[in-house]
């Protein structure tokens, strides 16, 4: 009965995000329309775009299975977090900028390996190193001000993703529109892992809502072709 209950309010979840996504984009059309000055820049994924040409299914794998178990360890295991929480974030952020310095003619395939054996060493080796009498305290301040973490987590999730649109950090009304529906998924996402307390939610949450989007530019590709 538990887990019905936690696999509807995934749903449920899943479904107000789209209709938030709906609310929001029927918004930025009409502000586009009466303030067209305020989005002079187009901005676009091309390496996105560039992906889904030239190997889909790499794109696919990395949008539905390892972004979202990585950005989940990295942004939502501050909300409300138990031990194990704490260790993925230790773990995560390292692995992400160490992501970045992988020389880009490395196989894609044996750099999600070297990145799910090195997140999975680190995490066992942690484990041991830190026991749960040393995060509880940080754990239970953290859980004072859940509210607070799940906004803040989430604004920088969104802040994040403005690298899918530049190399060089900037900020704008056009790139605000662009990130703030990556914020509201935060705040969802975040919701999730409070209500059915666990991680692994909130990765399915972000999973579902990537996958969704990116079968749709999958099967429009094809058609087109």
């Amino acid at each position: 009965m538990i887990k019905t209950e936690k696999l509807t309010r995934l749903l449920v979840c899943y479904f107000l995000l789209w209709g938030a996504y709906i609310l929001f984009l029927i918004l930025h059309t009409v502000l586009k329309y009466y303030y067209p000055q305020l989005f002079e820049e187009e901005y676009e994924q091309h390496f996105l775009k560039a992906m889904l040409t030239k190997n889909p299914l790499r794109l696919f794998i990395l949008a539905v299975i390892f972004a979202p178990i990585i950005e989940e360890m990295m942004f939502r295991t501050l909300i409300k977090p138990s031990h194990d929480n704490l260790i993925l974030l230790i773990c995560s952020w390292p692995v992400f900028f160490l992501n970045k310095m992988i020389p880009s003619d490395v196989n894609w395939i044996v750099q999600l390996v070297f990145i799910a054996v090195l997140i999975f060493v680190s995490f066992y080796v942690l484990r041991q190193l830190i026991p749960q009498s040393r995060t509880l305290r940080i754990r239970r301040y953290l859980d004072k001000y859940v509210i607070v973490v799940l906004l803040i987590s989430s604004l920088i999730f969104g802040i994040v993703h403005i690298n899918n649109y530049v190399k060089d950090f900037t900020l704008n009304i056009a790139l605000i529109t662009l990130i703030f529906p990556r914020i509201m998924a935060g705040i969802m996402m975040g919701y999730v892992k409070i209500k059915n307390d666990h991680i692994g939610w909130s990765m399915a949450l972000h999973s579902i809502n990537n996958g969704f989007v990116i079968l749709i530019l999958i099967i429009s590709k094809s058609l087109m072709n």
